[in-house]
């Protein structure tokens, strides 16, 4: 499954560092998502789960930079497909 760089699609499953924030003590965290919330998304890395709010940091995947629009990103899932119809 190829990761494309909009804001619409589902993060769930997808492995990601973040490669931005305002908290630099986040910076480098990496690992697969494997919860969502309209704010957080939950990171199980290597040291285990981590708590992330969506609004202070940057995703990248594979080098690619996760465009991450407060407006968009800071819904639910469901919510972000309803955007789309």
């Amino acid at each position: 499954m190829n990761l494309t760089t909009q804001c619409e699609f589902d993060l769930i499953g997808q492995e990601v560092t973040i490669s931005d924030s305002k908290n630099n003590e986040i910076i480098g965290i990496n690992g697969k998502i494997i919860m969502e919330t309209k704010n957080m998304i939950i990171i199980n890395t290597k040291n285990g789960k981590r708590s992330i709010p969506k609004n202070i940091c940057q995703l990248s995947n594979n080098g690619e930079v996760i465009q991450t629009d407060s407006t968009k990103l800071n819904k639910r899932p469901h919510e972000r497909l309803e955007m789309l119809a």
